[in-house]
């Protein structure tokens, strides 16, 4: 089973410990929305339908990525066993090293409606 198969009709609460929060939904195969809670970035849309790609690591594991209208590329550790989630992301910015800056952290994953 795919995990748009798994979670079709269905939402992920995402927090995370840098107190970003989101709500997910796999659309369909290949494609997932995002809808962010709470404050949103200068000028960063608050919801964004991306292609993503995923690899199931092993039952309840999944490791997905996608990249934003943005740029910023986002890899995601789902962990729904344990219900949790690990998200590395890479954006531009000519300020620092390699002109990326980067953003490791981790959350928590709940499965809604």
């Amino acid at each position: 089973m795919t995990l748009f198969e798994m979670l079709k009709g269905k939402k992920l609460d995402v927090q995370y410990e840098t107190g970003f929060h989101f709500i997910m939904e796999y659309v369909e195969e290949g494609k997932l929305k995002w809808t962010s809670v709470g404050e949103v970035e200068d000028g960063g849309p608050s919801e964004e339908v991306d292609p993503y790609e995923v690899i199931e690591l092993e039952s309840g594991k999944y490791f997905i990525n996608w990249i934003e209208e943005s740029g910023m590329t986002i890899s995601q550790l789902l962990d729904l066993n344990n219900n949790e989630v690990i998200a590395f992301l890479t954006w531009e910015d000519n300020s620092v090293r390699g002109g990326r800056d980067t953003l490791l952290q981790k959350g928590y994953v709940t499965i809604v409606g």
